[in-house]
């Protein structure tokens, strides 16, 4: 059976330490500050609290009390608050239930600061809140959220209405896999592309003169690894010098054999079982260049 939700007590709670000559903590104090101003006069925390009552009371065996009531709209609060925060902070469960137990802006956003102790949620605690709402109940209060942004911007301390036709995404940032282009390792490089085309070209069935592309690759190779061991000789200069020089001959014939089957490739595609554009694609790996996608022009 619904049922109106009880309003939320005023509590006596301690005020935050003033904290001076850190930006960064005031930065993220004026933050939660907005958020905190949000939740209330956004209705986001009412419809969070109402939603989350409503799916209680149909689980519930019997007639919950007043005081049950009151104490699942509480933790229905916290809920909603913990889930926020962890979320900003890109936190795990016990290293934000941690973070809470000893910083008072957290205990203060989460409503969990009280005068005579502070009882922290446990990880399992936290789990449970961030599935505190099903997937479309919580779809829905964020949905509330815009549009309030949109019909009533004053209300929630917009200077102006939200517009949802332009998003500002921050995406996550992946270490790449590069190394340092020095001269010799891309010399490597260059040798492991052509010979790779090459034998791409040679698996489809053209085939020129020279030894298999495996062998050019373990010749660079061996090479690459002289290379890095010259570091603990004596006359290391020198020494990468006459690697180096070796280095740039094996390139002059690689380069010589991957022309040649390229441009082989290139007149007798036809004999192969590939199709124009994807033979372009293989000449265009010993080119260097990339080929857009599609029939080539005469094919």
């Amino acid at each position: 059976m619904p049922r109106h939700i009880i309003p939320f007590p005023q509590e006596l709670r301690p005020r935050l330490p003033t904290i001076v000559g850190n930006v960064d903590y005031q930065t993220l104090r004026h933050r939660l500050e907005q958020i905190d101003a949000l939740l209330r006069q956004g209705g986001v925390e009412q419809d969070f609290v109402e939603r989350a009552l409503e799916g209680w009371m149909e689980e519930a065996s019997g007639e919950p009390t007043a005081l049950e009531q009151g104490k699942f709209q509480q933790r229905s609060r916290r809920a909603l608050r913990c889930t926020i925060l962890r979320t900003l902070l890109q936190e795990d469960y016990r290293g934000f239930s941690c973070q809470l137990a000893g910083n008072p802006l957290y205990q203060w956003f989460c409503l969990l600061d009280a005068l005579d102790q502070v009882r922290v949620p446990s990880k399992s605690e936290l789990q449970r809140f961030a599935h505190w709402l099903p997937a479309d109940p919580r779809r829905q209060v964020i949905d509330g959220l815009l549009k309030a942004a949109i019909a009533q911007p004053r209300k929630l301390g917009l200077k102006e209405a939200l517009n949802l036709e332009e998003y500002f995404l921050d995406s996550t940032c992946l270490k790449a896999n590069v190394h340092f282009p020095t001269d010799w390792v891309l010399l490597r490089d260059g040798v492991r592309t052509l010979m790779k085309a090459t034998w791409l070209i040679r698996k489809a069935g053209l085939r020129g003169r020279m030894q298999a592309p495996e062998e050019f690759l373990r010749r660079m190779n061996r090479l690459s690894i002289e290379m890095t061991q010259q570091a603990r000789r004596a006359g290391s200069k020198q020494g990468r010098k006459r690697v180096l020089r070796s280095m740039k001959r094996l390139v002059g014939v690689v380069r010589a054999h991957a022309q040649r089957h390229r441009e082989l490739l290139d007149q007798e595609w036809e004999r192969t079982d590939k199709t124009r554009t994807q033979a372009d694609q293989m000449v265009g790996r010993v080119d260097g260049r990339t080929v857009a996608s599609g029939p080539k022009a005469g094919a």
